[in-house]
């Protein structure tokens, strides 16, 4: 798609040059406009990619498109060889600064500086849509050097650890070291990444005031051009939350469990001693005369019928817990 170029000159023989000229390349749309009231009224009703004007003209100075429309490219061009005046144009934001000669020679870098003009535009969008995905992300976003010397931390991790961005700039990523992980864990995953893989897993850190957080994280190698390895990227995300529902379900799963067993087993334990139970009542009543077996008797029936009653109970409370446990999928103390 041809991008479009809007010419600003005052001089009537500069700007036909200049339109001669673009129009020879057949590379570009364009409008001109003679002061930057016209030039106004064109960027206002039509798409512009990138503007080329003349420093002085007769209602204000090229470099004041630069302030009013900062999302548009601005190439100037002056008469006057004036590196002072160049060096402030490219200061607040000029794309390039070209020398009107004689010759006329500068016309034929007018298409080359475009082309590079909205090519660097494109890429400091890009830039910008980059840095603020990475800004703005919900996930935390962590880079180091080779030796694990923080460069960048994003505002998900300052806002997680309670560290200030300047604190943890250029402190090693041991910072966030809770004790949790052995010394094997941490070569493990260093190993890996110096070797230009990608680790991923679960890490145990700690923020600034002492509590801990889970993350899940993966950690690449960023390379250069050569191959060589120069930084390292960290993704992560928080699943402290995460965590705890786990653990909250295995605790509930292995008390369901208990609580399921310790039913069965004074259900099972109960069936017996109602027998035998039975049986020492019958002993009891054939032994009637004999005093000293009748006590015996009496005392084992009493111990068998405690322990039926205590064997009642739990059964129970265990269905009962079970129930509640069941309907409110809440944790139950058995103690």
């Amino acid at each position: 798609m041809m991008k479009t170029i809007l010419f600003v000159e005052d001089d009537e023989v500069d700007r036909m040059s200049l339109e001669r000229n673009i129009k020879k390349s057949n590379e570009f749309n364009f409008y001109s406009a003679q002061s930057m009231f016209k030039a106004r009224e064109i960027i206002s009703s039509s798409k512009i990619d990138i503007i080329v004007t003349d420093y002085n003209l007769g209602d204000g100075v090229g470099t004041d498109f630069i302030k009013n429309y900062p999302d548009i490219p601005v190439i100037i061009i002056t008469g006057t060889n004036d590196i002072e005046l160049a060096v402030q144009a490219m200061k607040v934001g000029a794309y390039d600064f070209l020398v009107k000669d004689f010759e006329r020679n500068y016309l034929k870098m007018i298409a080359i500086s475009c082309q590079h003009a909205i090519k660097r535009k494109n890429q400091e969008i890009f830039l910008t849509k980059l840095t603020q995905a990475v800004e703005q992300s919900p996930g935390i976003i962590l880079i180091t050097d080779i030796n694990g010397i923080i460069e960048y931390a994003n505002p998900k991790l300052t806002e997680l650890t309670g560290y200030s961005r300047e604190e943890l700039i250029n402190s090693s990523i041991k910072i966030f070291k809770s004790g949790y992980h052995i010394n094997e864990f941490y070569e493990k995953m260093w190993n890996t990444i110096i070797s230009g893989e990608k680790w991923t897993g679960e890490l145990y850190n700690k923020t600034k005031n002492g509590n801990l957080y889970w993350e899940f994280a993966s950690i690449a190698p960023l390379k250069n051009k050569e191959g060589k390895i120069t930084h390292f990227v960290k993704v992560a995300e928080n699943i402290t939350e995460s965590k705890k529902a786990e653990q909250e379900k295995i605790k509930a799963e292995k008390l369901q469990s208990v609580l399921e067993m310790a039913g069965t087993v004074s259900h099972e334990l109960n069936q017996p001693l109602q027998i035998i139970l039975g049986y020492s009542e019958l002993l009891k009543e054939k032994l009637a005369e004999n005093d000293k077996f009748k006590k015996q008797l009496e005392h084992i029936i009493s111990n068998i019928t405690r322990i039926v009653e205590i064997t009642e109970k739990i059964k129970n409370i265990t269905e009962y817990k079970v129930k509640h446990y069941l309907d409110n999928t809440n944790i139950i103390d058995i103690h």
